[in-house]
């Protein structure tokens, strides 16, 4: 996965991944990376995807972008091009070399896989050995988070030498939570059961055979069950983490649904994790070989949005100087994830039924229809029902989404994970091997913060923490929220209930403010008051105390 290293004089300060989405860089924090830099525009550059991993920089602040000491309007990044952010240095790093397994409670690494299980249908993790041949003791060892090398020559981790395997035959490695094999050019190949495989996934009891010597994949005695959890938490699903039992359910009906082509879509607000949520679907498919392709088609202009979905021909309108596919083509064989869906125009989301019910497109301008092969995953922070009674969507394209609905919670649902998110987004972006801790004080105000962004303001507000921390600890001062408005104030609770009095209603909205910010300087802040004039209401509403 490509990533940005960002540095401050030479120290490294942050890593930060590119999950394939377009990155916005600035001074405000309402950015995905806040640069606190009074140089730097409040909208200072963009980090866009190009596809296949590759990013290009663009100027958003008219002050240019500098890439390699030189001033670009817009810049396709090569590996190790550094970008100055201020008094930042933003080096792009095209792959990192990020494990792929499953963290413990503890930090430890996990070398566990999900299945099924036969019967009750509980999806389980399940910890993994490999017993090896007869000739090497019969025994079985642990799988670490590394993988494992195997052949004859003795720098591999597993040595077996009968003739017949090459000096470095073959790896066995963890990808998310599944095992996998991958020959390494060996003479006499790589076998799974009777299949001579290059790359495969090695289910559990699975017989791995190399040159003569055969390898089994074993579980241990001990599964982790995990659509019913324990309190022992946290967990995981590819790259969705949490530390409440309720949501973890979400990830059992993740793996269900995962192996099906049948239509999913997604419900939540923005940032709560959809697209998290449509890449393990795609992740734990058959279709994991093939593209996933995101389209966000909030973000496109109404007459871009048909040439973005289905393609089109060279000549099919003005600057249409060549052939393009489209979303759908870019797709095949793998997911296509259809973010808000229900921002669609009318005359595309009939287009978009007809695609999803002959499984062909028709490229703008063409002629005839083109095969696609693409499961799709929607999301929408809509009410889509909602927006049928309204006219705003059409019901058949609606009955055509909902095969399989699902819905995420809002990270202010789900608290436990408020404090556990941070500490992962402070492990994952911290780019050395210490860590900063969260303090007493800074756990607290994000604990008070009904966060109406989400999971994404948490991971911005962890960003620009790591910025601006000293590194060893993130502290009160460097826990910065984006100011709310009133409304988004009374999301930590009602504001009015029937039979209350101007002066509860008012005790109730200062009392909100203050719990949700901490300070009388935040919460009128928030609430958009004068600090005296917060100060001296809230004082007579008997509500500050140790608060200003």
């Amino acid at each position: 996965m490509p990533e940005l290293l960002l540095t401050s004089d030479g120290k490294q300060v942050l890593r930060c991944p590119l999950h394939g989405q377009a990155v916005s860089v600035g001074r405000s924090s309402a950015n995905d990376l806040s640069v606190p830099d009074d140089a730097m525009a409040p909208l200072h550059c963009s980090f866009e995807p190009l596809g296949g991993g590759r990013y290009r920089v663009v100027d958003r602040g008219g002050q240019g972008v500098v890439v390699g000491g030189a001033e670009h309007e817009h810049k396709d990044l090569e590996d190790g091009d550094e970008v100055r952010l201020g008094h930042l240095v933003a080096r792009f790093v095209a792959t990192s070399g990020e494990s792929a397994a499953s963290p413990r409670a503890d930090g430890a690494q996990r070398t566990g896989i999900l299945r099924t299980r036969p019967g009750d249908g509980a999806l389980t993790r399940i910890d993994v050995r490999l017993r090896l041949p007869a000739a090497n003791g019969g025994k079985s060892i642990d799988i670490p988070a590394e993988g494992l090398r195997i052949g004859a020559h003795p720098d591999n981790d597993v040595v077996i030498d009968d003739g017949f395997v090459s000096s470095f035959h073959a790896q066995l490695f963890l990808r998310g939570e599944r095992l996998f094999v991958r020959d390494l050019d060996s003479t006499n190949g790589t076998f799974v059961g009777a299949v001579r495989v290059v790359e495969a996934e090695v289910p559990v009891g699975s017989t791995i055979k190399l040159g003569k010597a055969e390898l089994v994949a074993e579980s241990k005695e001990s599964e982790e069950k995990l659509d019913e959890p324990s309190g022992a938490g946290p967990w995981r699903c590819v790259d969705l983490h949490t530390a409440d039992a309720a949501f973890a359910r979400t990830f059992a009906f993740i793996e269900k649904v995962a192996p099906h082509d049948a239509t999913v879509c997604v419900f939540g607000e923005t940032g709560s994790g959809k697209e998290l949520a449509a890449q393990a679907i795609h992740k734990l498919s058959g279709r994991r070989g093939g593209p996933f392709v995101p389209l966000n088609c909030a973000a496109i202009p109404q007459n871009l949005i048909e040439s973005e979905l289905f393609g089109h021909e060279k000549g099919a309108f003005t600057g249409a100087d060549r052939l393009r596919q489209g979303a759908f083509e870019e797709a095949s064989k793998g997911t296509l994830f259809l973010d808000e869906v229900g921002e669609l125009p009318m005359d595309v989301q009939a287009k978009l039924l007809r695609v999803l019910e002959t499984r062909a497109v028709r490229r703008v301008g063409g002629r005839g229809d083109i095969a696609v092969d693409v499961r799709v995953v929607a999301a929408t922070h809509r009410d889509l029902v909602q927006h049928v009674r309204e006219g705003k969507f059409r019901e058949d394209l609606l009955h055509r989404l909902y095969v399989i609905p699902m819905t995420l919670p809002p990270l202010r649902e789900r608290r436990a994970d408020i404090v556990h998110l941070a500490k992962h987004f402070i492990a994952t972006l911290s780019p050395g091997a210490r860590k900063p801790e969260l303090s007493a004080e800074a756990k607290k105000k994000l604990e008070r913060h009904p966060f109406p962004g989400n999971v994404r303001e948490l991971r911005n507000v962890i960003q620009r923490a790591l910025i601006v921390g000293d590194g060893k600890e993130l502290a009160d001062k460097d826990i910065v929220f984006v100011p709310v408005t009133l409304a988004e104030a009374t999301l930590v609770g009602q504001v009015y209930r029937p039979g209350m009095t101007m002066d509860e209603v008012e005790r109730s909205a200062y009392k909100g403010a203050l719990d949700a910010f901490g300070s009388a300087s935040e919460a009128a802040r928030a609430l958009g008051l004068p600090k005296t004039t917060f100060w001296r209401r809230a004082t007579a509403l008997g509500l500050l105390g140790d608060k200003r």
